[in-house]
């Protein structure tokens, strides 16, 4: 009796120390298999490895991050145990900084959260070297033509928010000399305000007096030989009548696209017939003489002039529009010591009143104008829906500051009176456009990232040492609003991002 009571009592024992050797193996465990995984600035794809037992576990993280694609978000298994490996891609780092992201595992079993934290390095800073001591144009200014005809008039305030140094600061006005002396009057309150604020004014005519035309008409036909001397006197007796308002007008063109014959007020002209009235004429007329304003700065208008040793005195300033065309350096008449104005231009590819992608254009043509030589730039009518201020069309408020006028304000503030000078390139990327300039007591750089990409640091090393810094952004969402930069220790270099789509 007792032996069987023994018997049983060791086979009671075995039981009981199989089934607690059977619980141990199931009890369980989740880990990951580091606890940190670091990352490169670049994107790219990376991989952690989760290490389980007897349960199941799911992954959380945050979907507004760095990381996405995961190729498991849940696995694991009660019956058994193993390891999964996940592979994730990671963008590139846009920030200046190095960031981090946790990776949360759970134990869907227990209930227990395990951290992975990824991180991303900080990319190394695009240098670029900024050099003074080469010079380039002497930047003269920007700005735009005074509304006439059809389209909304400008307001005095309006003149103001624009040509003021607390509005875009510009500072070149174009205006038009009617062929009627009756309407000549009629731009007189907007100009004057202009130039009150510093603005320089261009007059330009579209057509001479009907009665000097082969056409008998402000439309069509050529101004008449035998009418040069009268047309002399015609554009004397405008400058006469501006300067008894109060207004100076620096520089007279002798025409509005000669080479266009529109069914609007024009008057066409030859190279040879701008030669002739340059050549023997234009010396006569009491402002800077500007020619020859061609539909698409053709060199044919103006190189003859250039050439001609006589009438190459007579003309003050190269100018053009870039309508299908003429975006480049004009080195003849840089080398006869002639100012080249872009006097015309609009992007009305997408009529789009505040859109962001036009804008961008334009500052892209912006700075390819500035690094072309050219000294000044004159947009077409200040106030429409695809001009600086906003005129009701399209969207757009009465008055409102466009997205194009504060581009324009960029170059207007930071390039104006001062000279173009060289400055690297951002290697890699076309789409970075930079251009430098040097005043009397500041530097200044204008970038355009028109391209989709952050620049998360970019370094500019300085010639000297300089007393402070600042920067100014407009994007999609911002207009001229302050932008981080940063001065070394030394104060001889600066560094700061260029987000994506933004000036």
């Amino acid at each position: 009796m007792k032996r069987s009571l023994y018997v049983f009592f060791l086979c009671a024992l075995f039981f009981a120390s199989c089934k607690k050797k059977d619980e141990v193996i199931k009890d369980s465990s989740l880990s990951f298999s580091s606890s940190e995984v670091n990352l490169p600035a670049q994107a790219g794809k990376a991989e952690f490895t989760i290490k389980w037992a007897f349960t199941e576990w799911e992954l959380s993280t945050n979907t507004d991050g760095f990381l996405s694609g995961f190729t498991y978000l849940k696995g694991g298994s009660q019956a058994h145990s193993n390891t999964t490996r996940v592979e994730f891609n990671y963008t590139a780092n846009p920030t200046s900084q190095a960031r981090e992201q946790a990776i949360v595992l759970t134990n869907k079993k227990t209930g227990a959260k395990t951290t992975l934290n990824v991180k991303q390095a900080a990319p190394a800073p695009i240098e670029l070297s900024f050099d003074p001591s080469i010079t380039y144009q002497a930047v003269t200014g920007f700005g735009g033509m005074n509304n006439v005809w059809a389209a909304p008039q400008l307001s005095t305030a309006e003149v103001e928010k624009m040509y003021s140094k607390d509005g875009l600061g510009y500072n070149m006005m174009r205006i038009m000399i009617y062929p009627n002396k009756a309407d000549w009057g009629r731009d007189v309150a907007t100009t004057l305000k202009a130039q009150s604020l510093g603005a320089r004014i261009l007059a330009s005519p579209w057509t001479p007096p009907s009665a000097m035309k082969s056409s008998n008409s402000n439309l069509h036909g050529y101004l008449l030989p035998e009418k040069y001397a009268d047309y002399v006197q015609h554009l004397n007796d405008f400058i006469a009548f501006m300067k008894d308002k109060g207004i100076t007008i620096e520089a007279v063109s002798i025409q509005n696209e000669p080479d266009w014959s529109p069914e609007y007020d024009g008057c066409e002209w030859s190279p040879t017939q701008i030669l002739d009235f340059i050549k023997n004429y234009a010396g006569g007329i009491n402002a800077k003489v500007l020619a020859a304003e061609a539909v698409n700065f053709k060199k044919m208008y103006t190189d003859p002039v250039l050439n001609d040793p006589v009438a190459v005195n007579n003309l003050d300033i190269a100018g053009g529009h870039l309508y299908g065309g003429g975006l480049q350096d004009y080195p003849l008449a840089r080398q006869k010591g002639k100012e080249i104005w872009m006097t015309e231009h609009l992007l009305n590819e997408v009529n789009d009143g505040m859109g962001w992608a036009q804008a961008l254009v334009l500052a892209k043509e912006l700075n390819d104008c500035m690094e072309n030589n050219f000294n000044a730039y004159f947009w077409w009518y200040l106030k429409r829906s695809y001009s600086m201020l906003g005129d009701g069309d399209k969207g757009t408020t009465m008055g409102q500051t466009l997205k194009r006028g504060y581009v324009l304000s960029h170059y207007a503030k930071y390039a104006t009176g001062r000279t173009r000078v060289q400055i690297g390139k951002v290697a890699n990327n076309s789409e970075i456009s930079v251009t430098a300039y040097k005043g009397q007591d500041d530097m200044t750089m204008v970038f355009v990232n028109s391209g989709a990409t952050t620049v998360p640091a970019l370094n500019i090393n300085l010639p000297l040492s300089v007393k402070s810094a600042n920067a100014v952004i407009t994007s999609e969402t911002l207009d001229m609003a302050e932008h981080s930069v940063a001065l070394n220790a030394e104060k001889t270099a600066l560094t700061l991002s260029l987000p994506a789509k933004s000036i």
